[in-house]
Parts: C-alpha cells; structure tokens; sequence
C-alpha cells in the first residue's frame, strides 16, 4: 500500500522540479510535430524506468521475460548481473499475495516481518542477516524500501499493500552504489502499473473467515488520445481478529483482580490481529511525443486495525530480589494480593489477558489519574511524486524523481500482557519527507553505458509518547515528544564497458553525505519536571557523516542462455544518536554498520526455456555492527543503560538458488533454497552488550525454502481451472540480538492453496483460497523484555487456517 504522510514541502525544491518540467515542456514542443503517432500526438512511448512488463511471455509453457530496472536502464532480469527475486503481477496473483510481507515467503535469504504492538504498523526487513526490526526513527533501516523509485525511509507505514502492481524487484546484497544509503542488507522496489493508450480496468471482491470482505479495482484510459493517460486504483480491506482479549477479573473471581467488564458473560473485551484499512492511488501520464514522459502521482491510505495478534508467551515470577536496575518495587510483586508469572499465559494461545492500564504512581488500577489506552492501531498517510523522463538525444537521456510524502501513526502496547500493571505505552509518529533525484543516462555507442546522478532527502519524524513502565527497580512515567530531523545529499555514478559481445566489466561509486539531530522531551504528565528522566529535557544529541561505497562486477555469457559473474559490493547503514538514554551522559552518537560483499553467481535458462535456475554465492565482512550496551557505567555511572554502539563485526556466508521450471503444456514448478552462516568474530565483540560469537541478528534462519506448483486444466474450451500449491519453511530465529532460549521462534513449515477459475472469454475469473491450511500454530515475531528485567515474553501468532472466495472481472 502507498503509504505516507504530512509534508511541509520546501520552495527551493519546489522549484527546481517545476523549472524542470517547464524546460522540458518548452523542449518537447518543436518535437512533437516532427514524431507525431496516429491523431498527431506522440506514440506513447515509455522513456527510461518507465515501466517493465513481461514482454516474452506469449507461450505461457516457458519461463516468462521479466524487465527489471535495478541498474537505472530496462534490462531482462537474466542478464542483470545482480541477485534479484522479480515478480511480476501474474505470479503475485496466482499465490495469492496482497501486501509485501508475503513476498519474502518465495525470496531467498529474506525477511520481511509485521512487527508486534510494542513497534507498531512497522515493517522489520532484513536480507542475508542484514537488516532492522526497531522502528525508532533515531535508527536507521537495513533494506531499502522503494515505490516507484521512491524511498521510504522508516519501518513505520512500510507493510505495503500490493495494489495495482506491475512487479516486485528484491535485490539481495548491498545496494549502496544503485540504491544509496540504507540498502545495507538490500532493496526491495515496487513499480506500480503505469497508463498507458489502453481503455481498460478490472473489479474484484472477496469474502471469507473472520468476516473477509475485500474490494480491489482499477481503471485505465485516456483523456487526450495518444498523450494523456489515467490510472485510478483503489482497495478497501477488513477482517476480524483472530486474539481474543478476555478480562482476567471476570473469568477468575475472587482471584484479586477486579472485575473489569461487569455481568459479561462471556467475558471478552476485544480482538486483536484484524485489519481495517483503505488506499487509493491516481497516476496521470502526459507523452506529448516521444522524448518527453512525465507521470504524476498520488496516493492515500487509512489504516484504522487492531493491534497486531499479541499473547504472552512467557511470564517469569518477579520477587523483591534486586534485578538489572535494582530491588523490586512492591506494586510489580503484588497487585490485589496476585502475583505476575506464568498464571496469565491462557490455555488458547490465541487469547490474552492483556488490561491496558496503569495507575498513576501508587495510586491503584483504576484510580481517576490512571493510564488506560485503546487496544488499536492507526495510520494515515500520503504521498505525491513527479517523475520526468527527457531524451535529450539518442544517446542521451535525464530523468527526474520529485517525492513529497508524510505520515501520522497512533498505537499503544501493553509490555507485560496481563491484567497487572507492568508496562504500558501510548506511541505516535508524525512524518514528513522531501526527497529529489536526478539521473542522466546514456551511452557510447555500443561500447559502454553509463549514468551519473544526485540525490537529495530531508525528513522529520517526530516520535511522542506516554511511556508508564515498572520494571524491577526502575519506576518510569513521562511523556515524550522528541523531534528528529534528517538530510541526506548523494552523488553517484556507474558504467559497463561491453569489452565483448559476451563480457561486460561494471564500476560503480557513491558519496553520501547525512547528518541527524535528536531533540528529547521528558516531562511528567502535567508538563512539570521529571525526576529520573527530567534532565534530559532539552537536551539535543548530533550525528554526522560521510560514507564512499563501491561496487565492481564481471560478467559473461557463455551462451545466450547461460551467465556467470562475480561482483564486490560495499553498503552501509547510517549512524544516529540513542534514542532511549536515562542520564544526560548517554546522549552518545553511533556511526554507520558497513559491509563489503563478494558474490559469485550465474543466471541460466534450459530447454528452450522451460527451465530457469539462478544461484549465487557470497561472504560478507560486516563491520561496526549496531549493538546496544546493557551496561554502561562510564556514561553517568551504573544504573539502567540502553545505549546503542558499534561493538561487533562478523562474517556472513551463504548460498541461495531460486529456479522456474515449465516440464509440460500447462505444468508450473517454482522454488526456493538458502543457507545461511552468521558468525561474530569474537575479539570485536564488546562484552557488555552481552552478544556471543555464536548468536546470529535477529530473525535470521540458517535454512529457508520455498515450493509452488499448478497446473492450468483446460475446460472443455470454456476457460481453464488452475489449482495451485504453495509451501514455504523458515528455519528457527531469535527476535533478540542477545539470543536466548526465551526469544527463540521455532522453525515452521506454512502451507497455501488456491483453485482459479479464468474464462475464456468476458475476463471472468474466481478463486477459492485456503492459507495455513495445516492450521499450523506458529510466530511471526516475539518480544523478549526478560533482559530488561520486564518478566515478559510476548509472540506475534499468525493467523490460523482461513479461507476466502474472490470474483474478478477485467475489461
């Protein structure tokens, strides 16, 4: 889903992009009557970027053509010497995949989690252990999330939905020259369906378990033929929770917990895990001939759900005894004469006791001062982009990306998921953006293709929250409104000598250049001085930076259908200053993780294309890793301590394949593999972040695997009927960077079905779809607050088996 947000934008950027677009408009005039198409307006012609369409893909019993973008030029993905998942909108649709979560399932050595309450509508995304799953806006992503070219710089208002879609490129490994900063891990870019001369859209509805009701449509024509073209596409989308919230007082009487619900008799007080939200995109294309393109684009989202699924995995007893910060305070051992522990964790696991409330002080559950917060999650977001493509000669081309875009999230958490009062947390984020890219391609003949280009970005998120926390020594109730403004300036350059017709050698370089500033306020409830944390207020922390990444790559066609390289590639992940210090002295910057990659790879096709298999190897050096200090006695003494550092390097290693195979006349088989060795090098690591050689990053499988099958049944000449399978298996993870057996996610293995019903004629189609359909019981995420002395583990389940019946008509 397009999503994004509030935007102040600046004049100066303004400007410069309509004075572009003036000086196209004036350039294209003299041209448009020289390259007129039919009814004397320009043939409609993609410039540079454009769009990619599968445009080998007549004979639907091969391996089909995907154009994929990702070296700034339209090139076959096949002869892209990069490791890319591409997934044109054709697949997406026969797996039944609608947000891009689901995509990771197929995508070797990928990662892409919907986060748990705690880090609200956020997205954690790593790619080959390489990665970021906290949304604070002080740290910085590991892959780089595109939508049309446009980045998307925070996990917040990342859980993208699929709408209108033309492909979905992944490109594994550093992408610090392509992408630029941030692509550390890699990148995932959306390219949406661009409009084009064609009167044409399509209509579909859903229905299913827990009240499914999805409506998806889009439409396309022209209002000036040949030149000016529309596209509107839109989604609503809802289901109900799968996590019930029952009130522990009404289901245990006389257990010292009161009774919140009153003469409830079935004592429930909600759900968690559903979905309500809406979207809509509008994209005009104007061609005035065939040098100019410019497209414009906005979108809009509102996402009014539930909180994500949370239960309480694990509860450890918490007693009087001193923890990390201190002797116990007696409101965290006995609440109503009932102690926290394992009592709270439900039979069903998916059911919760969670209260969302805190009393204010020692004032009491319920007192008329006390913290109570609704179980939801909301966003709403927004975004305009202008994107020029200008032939300035045959050999010579500018493209312009102009980006406002800007967000509000509301959402709130209940740390310890039980009716006691342990930790609860009222978030917002407020987000605006401002980004301007330009590139200029072009070529020498057929020797060598290059571009050179700039980036600009500037942001401001402003993170706010009411934080009411009773950790094991540590009594925490402020209110917070911290300001966090970013800019980020690039250039870049890349080029391919074709020495032969066969070997290519690519360069590539990009400077960056960031600085972040983190403001904190820390006040009580009623604006006055806060006494732990009140020293604080005010202050401003600063980071600032300078990064050169690299990338040099060979590559060779043995023959038309087979192709080797080998490729370095450097990426980093920006610094930032600590967003959660509790004394003044921890107001510390971080500088940027690096990593240098060497990838060795080939990319064939066999059989007159009915097979494909690509494979790559590679060994990472990942340097200055971000990890955080539990202790940090020489920043303002001992006492608690959350400071992140650069205190580790490791070495990753790994292989991945991915392979397309068309055996016979409507047969389909499509898979997946990765393996992956993550291994900190022992004597970079700093012992009081309390990492081991042998812990891998979080929600990093050492194994994960992907299947698919259908087959297209012709019926009796009237349409075709197509059954599919989809399997995917991840390995065990850990949610936390200090591994232990407490945030540790079993390994699973998940299982999709799909019947499709096409027409032979009139665009009709339907789809009865079953996803888990083993009703495996498994975990998305968890949060392990054990080592901060919280006494709790909460896990994010998936949803259990669910079924939906979907109709489409296209026109």
């Amino acid at each position: 889903m397009l999503s994004s947000v509030t935007i102040r934008p600046r004049l100066r950027v303004l400007g410069a992009s309509a004075f572009a677009l003036m000086t196209a408009a004036a350039l294209a005039g003299p041209a448009a009557a020289q390259n007129a198409g039919p009814g004397g307006g320009a043939a409609p012609q993609p410039g540079p970027g454009r769009t990619a369409p599968e445009t080998a893909a007549a004979n639907p019993d091969t391996v089909s053509e995907v154009v994929v973008t990702a070296q700034f030029r339209r090139q076959n993905v096949q002869q892209t010497p990069l490791a890319i998942t591409a997934v044109n909108a054709q697949m997406l649709e026969n797996r039944g995949e609608t947000n891009i979560a689901q995509v990771a399932n197929q995508a070797p050595n990928v990662s892409l989690k919907p986060q748990g309450a705690a880090f609200g509508p956020s997205l954690g995304a790593s790619i080959r252990g390489i990665g970021q799953y906290d949304f604070d806006p002080a740290l910085e992503p590991g892959v780089g999330m595109y939508v049309d070219d446009v980045y998307y710089p925070t996990l917040t208002g990342s859980i993208l939905d699929l709408l209108d879609l033309d492909r979905v490129e992944i490109l594994r490994g550093p992408q610090g020259t392509l992408a630029g900063m941030n692509s550390i891990g890699g990148a995932v870019k959306l390219y949406s369906k661009v409009p084009d001369a064609n009167d044409s859209g399509y209509l579909e509805g859903t229905y299913g378990s827990l009240n499914h009701m999805e409506v998806r449509g889009g439409v396309n024509f022209a209002l000036v033929p040949d030149q000016l073209f529309v596209r509107l596409s839109a989604v609503t989308n809802h289901y109900d929770g799968y996590v019930t919230r029952y009130d522990y007082g009404c289901l245990n009487p006389g257990s010292g917990i009161p009774n919140m619900v009153g003469a409830n008799r079935d004592c429930v007080v909600g759900h968690e895990g559903g979905k309500n939200y809406s979207a809509a995109r509008l994209a005009l294309r104007w061609v005035p001939n065939d040098k100019l393109d410019v497209e414009v684009i906005g979108d809009y989202t509102y996402d009014n759900s539930q909180n994500p699924a949370t239960t309480l995995v694990h509860a450890l007893p918490l007693s009087t005894a001193p923890g990390p910060f201190g002797p116990s305070p007696a409101q965290l051992t006995s609440v109503g004469g009932v102690t926290y522990g394992p009592r709270f964790i439900p039979s069903d696991p998916y059911a919760s006791y969670a209260g969302f409330y805190m009393p204010s002080g020692s004032t009491g559950p319920l007192s008329a001062d006390a913290l109570t917060a609704a179980d939801t999650s909301q966003y709403k977001g927004w975004g305009v982009s202008g994107t020029i493509d200008y032939k300035l000669m045959d050999n010579l081309s500018l493209k312009s990306i102009t980006a406002f875009r800007g967000y509000t999230s509301d959402w709130s958490e209940d740390n310890d998921v039980s009716p006691l009062p342990l930790g609860l947390g009222v978030e917002h984020l407020a987000h605006q953006q401002i980004s301007e890219e330009l590139r200029l391609n072009g070529n020498l003949g057929k020797l060598i293709d290059w571009t050179v280009g700039g980036f600009y970005f500037t942001q401001k998120t402003t993170y706010a929250s009411h934080q009411d926390l009773w950790y094991p020594g540590l009594v925490l109730d402020f209110l917070q409104d911290d300001p966090v403004p970013q800019h980020t300036y690039a250039a870049f350059g890349q080029a391919t000598w074709h020495v032969t017709d066969k070997l290519n050698l690519t360069g590539g370089i990009r400077y960056t250049d960031e600085a972040k500033d983190y403001t904190y306020v820390r006040v009580n409830r009623d604006g006055s001085n806060n006494l732990i944390v009140g020293a604080l207020n005010g202050i401003t922390g600063h980071y600032a930076g300078t990064h050169v990444d690299y990338r040099a790559d060979v590559d060779y066609r043995w023959t038309p259908d087979f192709m080797t390289y080998a490729e370095i590639s450097t990426g980093f992940k920006g610094g930032g200053v600590n967003p959660r210090p509790f004394v003044p002295a921890q107001v510390q910057p971080f500088g940027p993780e690096t990593v240098t990659a060497y990838e060795v790879g080939f990319k064939s096709q066999w059989l007159d294309r009915h097979i494909q298999l690509n494979a790559a190897a590679f060994y990472n050096k990942y340097n200055d890793i971000q990890l955080t200090l539990l202790s940090c006695p020489q920043f303002g003494g001992p006492g608690p301590c959350a400071l992140p550092i650069n205190g580790g390097n490791a070495d990753v290693r790994g292989v991945e394949a991915e392979t397309e195979i068309h055996p016979f006349g409507g047969l389909q088989v499509d898979g997946s593999v990765s393996y992956l060795k993550f291994g900190y090098l022992a004597s970079s690591l700093n012992p009081a972040t309390g990492i081991q050689p042998w812990m891998s990053t979080p929600y990093t499988p050492k194994w994960k695997w992907s299947a698919g099958v259908q087959y297209a049944f012709d019926v009796m000449g009237k349409g075709e009927l197509i059954p599919r399978i989809d399997l995917a298996y991840q390995d065990s993870v850990y949610s936390n960077a200090v591994n232990g057996p407490l945030n540790q996610i079993p390994k699973y293995t998940v299982g999709n079905a799909r019947l499709t019903w096409r027409s032979a004629t009139g665009g009709w189609e339907a789809a009865l779809e079953v996803s888990n359909f083993t009703n495996k019981l498994y975990y998305l995420t968890t949060f392990d607050l054990t080592g901060a002395g919280g006494g709790s583990v909460s896990g994010e389940p998936a949803m259990p088996r669910e079924w939906s019946v979907t109709l489409k008509k296209t026109f």
